[in-house]
């Protein structure tokens, strides 16, 4: 009877120090596995964006590259860079995977389909700041924007935080 006393007790501590084991594993694991995740990696589904200067974007996200995302708003669609997001919140899911066309969108390409469209747009700048009218131009590090008033803007792209447009 003693002897299974002891049996039990030293099957009791093998288990425990077999599960701490595992226990461990997992936790390296998973830490390797989020060392190895990149931000826009998460955004899939509804998420809240935090701009550089403080705004908040809230929407859909359709698209995600290493350049840009595309949100579709309640009232507008809104193609952000990705360097004027500082904070994610509420990210639903992990993006869906990106092709090859979806991961090459840049701003050219972004400015050229709303040239066509001949949309009225609001670029937000990372300063604030905000220039509205439609885009007449598309140049390689650049967009022409020609205002309600029949001002024409050349507004650079690294100027640009968001490009909103309505749905």
């Amino acid at each position: 009877m003693r002897w299974d006393r002891l049996f039990d007790d030293l099957e009791a501590q093998a288990e425990e120090i077999e599960r701490e084991e595992r226990d461990a594993l997992a936790d390296e694991l998973r830490d390797g596995d989020w060392a190895e995740t990149g931000w826009r990696d998460l955004l899939g589904g509804v998420v809240t964006l935090e701009l550089v200067g403080g705004a908040r974007l809230t929407g859909t996200v359709t698209l995600v590259n290493q350049t840009l995302l595309q949100v579709a708003g309640d009232r507008a669609d809104h193609v952000v860079s990705a360097g004027a997001v500082s904070v994610v919140h509420a990210a639903e899911r992990r993006a869906d995977g990106t092709g090859r066309v979806a991961a090459a969108l840049g701003w050219g390409h972004v400015f050229r389909a709303l040239r066509d469209a001949g949309q009225d747009v609001v670029l937000h700048l990372v300063d604030g700041g905000s220039r509205e009218g439609v885009v007449a131009a598309v140049g390689a590090d650049f967009v022409r924007v020609v205002t309600p008033a029949g001002l024409a803007q050349d507004v650079v792209w690294a100027a640009i935080a968001v490009v909103s447009g309505r749905t």
